[in-house]
């Protein structure tokens, strides 16, 4: 190390520590590495930074090959001996360990759709605070528990709000073995076109999710009144085109299926009338007084219209599964085609746009009927103009059902409804504001 500098000394001596970390390989890379080191130090013709660099690198190399041999070595050292026994021994062979036996797993799940809500009952009592709700029981189709009804929730909203925001606004809860409510709690209705409500009746499950039924329109009575609502138990189309034949049976054939009235060209049905029979009115309380009554039919959305249509009081009873232009049951024809009307009850030159039902006034049938019941034969609507050729782009009047009668929604189901005062009915419903 003479005539040398600290740091050339040191560098000649980095490369040693090898002899003693890697025996004959270790002594043979650090000590070739160091005489180099050596080498370097005394040449003259470079300067102290580039000797010093080339000295470093001559270090960093003899280290990295010794780790690169000493890995080689002890792989092959390893590898013999799982393949060969200590001397004189057997030879054995050995194995990785087996890998686990492939599990096949476990199937997923099948998705199950959420059950559907609960349809709202059209409501027969209707109060000028709410109306008196029944509904249809909710069945748990997935078959777990959390989908399991804990109580039903009973929702009233305006027509106009969204109801994917927001059922509206909760008027009540029902015990899940209870299936009917009334809403007392309605703001009053001041005028013609007020008063309009959705019902909704939630279920909510046993894990907390809330499964909305689809909503009811429902239009209050002024204050101090009560509706009863009766549905139509017959409500069928008669056509003058084909005067022996079921209409309602023939207008199958179209994918909405609905009760027609005015001219028809398309089917060749010529012109057709709308007759409706409700049967023995509901009993009123006693002391109550009609005020008004009115058939209620709901209109589809486009279309022409007749200007106007005529309701009138039938005075033949009629078989809804039979009754055609010609006759009114399998055995009894009508005294003229067409069907036996006597004088008018009520008009209507157009539907209300706000809800697509159309209203004719019944008061004095309705009349009749309660102090006559055996009088009862049914109501019948017509087109003012039904001649074909004086109204060629009339294509009917149609009153949407959504299926042969009775299949139709009861939301949009013809119905009588009588107003009266004077007596509330006694309504079976239980409720409970309690969650």
């Amino acid at each position: 190390m003479a005539g040398l500098s600290w740091w050339q000394a040191v560098l000649v001596l980095a490369p040693l520590p090898l002899i003693g970390m890697g025996g004959a390989v270790g002594g043979f890379v650090g000590g070739t590495a160091a005489a180099a080191n050596g080498a370097l130090a005394r040449r003259t013709q470079f300067g102290a930074g580039i000797t010093a660099l080339a000295m470093s690198t001559v270090s960093l190399f003899a280290y990295g090959l010794y780790f690169i041999l000493a890995g080689a070595l002890l792989s092959v050292f390893t590898s013999s001996q799982q393949t060969s026994a200590p001397l004189g021994g057997p030879i054995v062979a050995t194995t990785a360990a087996s890998p686990a036996p492939y599990r096949t797993p476990p199937p997923v799940p099948q998705w199950k759709a959420v059950p559907a809500g609960v349809v709202a009952n059209q409501p027969s009592v209707i109060n000028a605070t709410g109306a008196a709700l029944t509904w249809s029981a909710y069945v748990n189709t997935t078959g777990d528990a959390p989908y399991d009804v804990a109580r039903y929730e009973v929702y009233r909203s305006t027509p106009n709000q969204d109801l994917a925001q927001s059922p509206g606004e909760l008027v009540g809860t029902v015990r899940s073995d209870r299936t009917s409510f009334v809403d007392t709690g309605a703001p009053a209705r001041t005028g013609p076109h007020d008063g309009i409500y959705n019902y909704l009746i939630g279920v909510r499950t046993r894990a907390g999710k809330l499964i909305q039924g689809p909503p009811l329109l429902v239009q209050l009575p002024m204050p101090g009144r009560t509706e009863l609502a009766i549905q139509a138990a017959a409500a069928d189309t008669i056509a003058s085109g084909q005067p022996n034949a079921v209409a309602n049976t023939v207008l199958a054939q179209r994918s909405s299926k609905q009760l027609e009235i005015g001219p028809d060209e398309d089917l060749g049905l010529g012109i057709t009338r709308l007759v409706f029979g409700f049967g023995p009115l509901a009993a009123l309380p006693r002391g109550a007084a009609v005020v008004e009554a009115h058939l209620s039919v709901w209109r589809t959305s486009g279309g022409n219209y007749p200007d106007q249509c005529t309701l009138y009081t039938l005075s033949r009873s009629f078989t809804g599964a039979h009754v055609t232009w010609n006759r009114a049951s399998a055995g009894t024809t009508w005294a003229r085609p067409g069907g036996d009307y006597t004088a008018p009850s009520g008009r209507v030159s157009a539907f209300d746009p706000s809800n697509g039902r159309s209203d004719f006034d019944a008061t004095a049938a309705v009349r009749d009927w309660i102090r006559d019941p055996g009088s009862e034969h049914g109501l019948l609507l017509k087109a003012d103009t039904e001649s074909v050729r004086t109204a060629p782009l009339l294509n009917g009047f149609y009153v949407s059902i959504g299926g042969s009668y009775p299949a139709y929604p009861a939301s949009e189901s013809p119905e009588l409804y009588l107003t009266y005062t004077g007596a509330s009915p006694t309504v079976a419903a239980t409720a409970t504001t309690s969650p």
